[in-house]
């Protein structure tokens, strides 16, 4: 059976440069308006996923 190959490690959050991202964000009124984006998320996230076939 052939191995998989290595799964790049997702590195670890940095709170501080998470903060910084956040108050950037908020600085230049990133999310201060809905967009099309954030409603075609909004429909996905309450539709609940199809069943699986063959299992």
């Amino acid at each position: 059976m052939p191995k998989s190959p290595h799964q790049k490690r997702t590195p670890k959050d940095d709170p501080e440069q998470s903060k910084a991202f956040i108050e950037k964000a908020k600085e230049i009124g990133a999310d201060e308006k809905k967009s099309a984006a954030d409603e075609l998320m909004r429909r996905l996230a309450a539709k609940k996923p199809e069943p699986r076939k063959g299992q």
